[in-house]
C-alpha cells in the first residue's frame, strides 16, 4: 500500500492492474490483517486514525513524483473513486459476516466515513441487521457508535423513516440498544412522534440498564 498513491503517476494504470486485482479477491484481502490495512489506506488515505503515523511519514517521500502530472490529492481521489464501488458492494452483501468479528466489523465505519458513493444501501443493510440480540454484540455496537459520529444525519433519518416504533422500542430492552436509540434521538432535531412513541411504550418498564435509564432521563427533560 505504501507505493500505490506515491509511486504510480498513472492512475489509469493503477486501476487496470492493482485495483482490478484487488476487486477479484476482496474476500481474501478483508480476512487478512495486511489486506485490511491496504483497504484502509486506499479508502481513508493518510488519515491518522486509519494509518499509522510512521507509515504516513514514509509515504511523503513519494509526493514529489516527477513522473506524474497530477498532484497527490488528485491521484488519491481517482483511486478512491475506483475502489469505492466494489468495496461498498462487498460490505453491503457480506455485512452480517463482517460484523461477527471486531477486526472485520471495524471496516464498516471506515467505509461509511471515507468511501465515495451512496451509503444508503449499506446503512439500510445495517439497520436490517439490528435486533435486540445483535445490538448487544460489541462489533455491531461499536460500528453504530462510530457511524453515528460520522454520518449521523443519514443513519438517523433512515432509522426514523424505515423502522417502526415497536422495533425501536424493542431495542431499548438491551443496554447497548438503548444507548443507540439515545444517540439517534440526540443527533439534531427529531420529531415529537418518535419520542412520544417511546414514552407510550413505557421505557421505564423495560429491562433495567444504564442505557435505559439515560434514555428515560432524556425523554423526560
Amino acid at each position: 500500500s505504501s507505493g500505490i498513491n506515491a509511486e504510480y503517476g498513472d492512475t489509469v494504470q493503477v486501476r487496470k492492474t492493482v485495483l482490478s486485482e484487488i476487486q477479484t479477491c476482496l474476500d481474501r484481502i478483508v480476512m487478512s490483517i495486511s489486506g485490511r490495512k491496504l483497504l484502509r489506506y486506499l479508502i481513508a488515505g493518510r488519515e491518522s486514525s486509519q494509518t499509522h503515523c510512521q507509515v504516513i511519514e514514509s509515504l511523503k517521500v513519494g509526493e514529489d513524483n516527477s513522473v506524474s502530472k497530477k498532484d497527490p490529492e488528485t491521484r488519491r481521489r481517482e483511486i478512491l473513486n475506483a475502489i469505492s464501488p466494489p468495496v461498498l458492494s462487498y460490505c453491503t452483501e457480506n455485512l452480517e459476516s463482517l460484523l461477527l468479528d471486531n477486526s472485520t466489523g471495524s471496516l464498516i465505519p471506515t467505509v461509511v466515513e471515507h468511501a465515495s458513493g451512496d451509503m444508503t444501501p449499506l446503512l439500510k443493510a445495517l439497520i436490517a441487521h439490528l435486533t435486540t440480540e445483535t445490538m448487544e454484540s460489541y462489533p455491531v455496537h461499536w460500528a453504530l457508535k462510530k457511524i453515528l459520529n460520522t454520518e449521523a444525519n443519514l443513519l438517523r433519518d433512515l432509522i426514523l423513516d424505515t423502522v417502526g416504533p415497536e422495533t425501536i422500542s424493542s431495542w431499548v430492552n438491551s443496554n447497548r440498544g438503548a444507548w443507540t436509540v439515545l444517540r439517534v434521538l440526540e443527533r439534531g432535531e427529531v420529531g415529537a412522534s418518535a419520542k412520544d412513541a417511546l414514552k407510550l411504550a413505557g421505557v421505564a418498564s423495560f429491562t433495567e440498564s444504564k442505557g435505559r435509564d439515560a434514555l428515560f432521563e432524556f425523554l423526560n427533560r
